[in-house]
């Protein structure tokens, strides 16, 4: 009570009320206070990227000739440098205890001083004097940098070498093994194709080996497709020329189990699956439907994996 009576009740009021307006507002609000201006967003400082390109970055872009030439230029350069410093300024480089003379002699000295300062060798026989040293400096500095950079183009080439190599040696693996399975699928089609003449009507047993055989076709006709339509993909026209001929073959097999089978003998929804998919990889495998040019030779195989295609849908 005498806390109250200190404040005063007028005093009260006002601390009530602005408790009450603390809990309406969900904050503190300030009385007669002046209307605050938004103040204009500051906008994000954007560092573009591609557009701050430092000399080391340019210098990296640059092709192998490029640099060797930059290089050999600055060395060039500079052993004229040191050498008209030796003529028009009365110092230069020295020699020993002899100054090298503004004449060719001294020019080949300026030159072979600049070319073992660029390759930060440094032999000590000749030095340079007074700001000179501030350039040899300097054209260490610039010759380290450069020449790290054909080191660098040199062994990017190397790896690039490499790694060319590398898919190659992957792609005529993978070449082989579709090569392989797809001698695999036309024995397995084979040994159908015999049970079909000899029994009629295939048993569960051989029709789900024919399902698996069917799916291990078109597997690899997919990777055949993908060798038509899919950039960066060019194998040469012997390897396609043998692995049209395998898919001719395998797909002739597979038209004549269609056509020998009796209606409603051990309908499978996964064997009528697989021969229509096989049937529309192979109608776009033909002369005129793939993006590049072959030979004639090759385009006939194209034609003929289509027309039994259509045969097989």
């Amino acid at each position: 009570m005498g806390l109250l009576k200190g404040l005063g009740y007028s005093k009260l009021r006002y601390y009530v009320g602005g408790m009450a307006e603390w809990v309406e507002h969900g904050g503190p609000v300030e009385r007669n206070a002046a209307p605050v201006t938004a103040r204009p967003a500051i906008p994000a400082l954007r560092f573009r990227a591609s557009r701050r390109f430092s000399w080391l970055e340019i210098l990296a872009s640059w092709p192998l000739g490029k640099l060797v030439g930059c290089w050999l230029g600055m060395i060039l350069i500079f052993g004229m440098i040191y050498w008209l410093a030796g003529i028009g300024m009365g110092w230069g480089l020295q020699a020993g205890s002899a100054a090298v003379m503004p004449d060719l002699n001294g020019l080949g000295t300026a030159l072979y001083f600049s070319f073992v300062t660029a390759l930060s060798i440094g032999y000590g026989d000749v030095i340079p004097t007074g700001a000179l040293r501030i350039l040899a400096v300097i054209e260490g500095i610039g010759g380290l940098l450069i020449f790290g950079c054909v080191i660098s183009k040199l062994v990017s080439r190397r790896q690039e070498e490499l790694t060319e190599e590398i898919h190659r040696t992957t792609f005529e693996d993978r070449l082989d093994r579709v090569r392989t399975n797809l001698h695999l699928v036309f024995s397995d089609l084979g040994a159908v194709q015999q049970l079909q003449a000899e029994q009629g009507a295939l048993p569960g047993q051989v029709m789900r080996r024919l399902e698996s055989t069917v799916r291990v076709f078109r597997g690899e006709l997919q990777t055949v497709h993908d060798l038509f339509y899919k950039a960066g993909i060019e194998p040469d026209e012997e390897a396609l020329e043998s692995l049209l001929a395998n898919l001719v073959i395998c797909l002739q097999s597979l038209v004549e189990i269609s056509a020998s089978r009796p209606a409603g003998d051990g309908e499978s929804a996964a064997l009528e699956a697989g021969l229509r998919a096989i049937g529309n990889l192979a109608q776009e495998i033909c002369g005129e439907c793939v993006p590049r040019v072959y030979a004639p030779a090759l385009k006939e195989s194209m034609d003929q994996i289509q027309e039994l295609a259509h045969r097989l849908g």
